[in-house]
């Protein structure tokens, strides 16, 4: 293990004003609890996570597999699921597309440069760490879309296993929103403790990846991947980031060779 510094990185990001929907759910999240802190200072516990895993076989398996098995029931929970006569599905279906969609970026973005500027380590420390977990999920997301190619439900509605590898538009599989909601849940699941704290972050999750269902714009197994691959992709980063060793005017990361 070896210590080495680190220097932030300046990156220009152009940002649109998110919408009304977008923006009371982010206050309501970060506005439930005081911020935490943004890193552990140095100490015994903070070198043990230092030194283990990113991300286990064990995750990925389960992951594969719950999609293997959303794979079997794709069909049934088609025909099941969308309802075009409910006013309430449909207005539920409109809050949780708002929540995965691709306004959550500038609006993380905003957050944390603002938390920067203000000398907030709490508020660009979360914000921070969960705009790194959605792009990471989102650009997985992106690249997996065009190597499988899979068909929509409204394209491809009576064959579930419709693929054309390597195409580039409107392709349905992972669920970009259901990636980048279960990033967000996770990332501010591991930053704020409690267990109704997990129920309001994963029920948001959920909402959205049951929007993606409503609207026929994904399959079920889309959108089991997509939690799965979004889930991953902040306890990435969170792990990775708790690899860092702070201390009093330091600041170095562990490496394995």
């Amino acid at each position: 293990m070896s210590g080495v510094w680190l220097t932030p990185l300046n990156e220009g990001v152009t940002a649109t004003v998110p919408n009304k929907s977008l923006v009371l759910c982010l206050g309501l999240l970060l506005g439930a609890h005081p911020l935490p802190a943004q890193q552990p200072k140095l100490d015994s516990a903070t070198i043990a996570r230092a030194n283990k895993p990113i991300l286990r076989p064990g995750e990925l398996i389960g992951v594969l597999a719950t999609t293997g098995i959303g794979l079997a029931v794709d069909q049934t929970l088609r025909t099941g699921i969308y309802d075009s006569t409910s006013k309430f599905a449909r207005a539920a279906s409109h809050v949780g597309n708002t929540l995965g969609s691709g306004l959550v970026y500038p609006a993380l973005f905003v957050l944390a440069v603002g938390g920067k500027v203000a000398g907030s380590k709490g508020l660009y420390g979360v914000t921070s760490r969960a705009l790194k977990s959605i792009v990471v999920g989102g650009a997985a997301a992106m690249i997996l879309k065009v190597m499988v190619g899979r068909e929509r439900p409204l394209v491809s509605p009576d064959n579930n296993l419709s693929f054309h590898p390597f195409r580039f538009k409107d392709n349905s599989f992972p669920s970009g929103h259901a990636t980048v909601a279960f990033a967000l849940a996770t990332s501010f699941s591991r930053e704020w403790k409690g267990k109704w704290n997990d129920v309001v972050f994963f029920s948001l999750a959920s909402l959205t990846a049951y929007s993606r269902l409503h609207d026929e714009k994904h399959w079920f197994s889309d959108v089991v991947f997509g939690a799965g691959l979004g889930t991953l992709s902040a306890r990435f980063i969170h792990r990775r980031e708790a690899r860092l060793l702070v201390g009093k005017g330091t600041l170095g990361a562990s490496l394995q060779f």
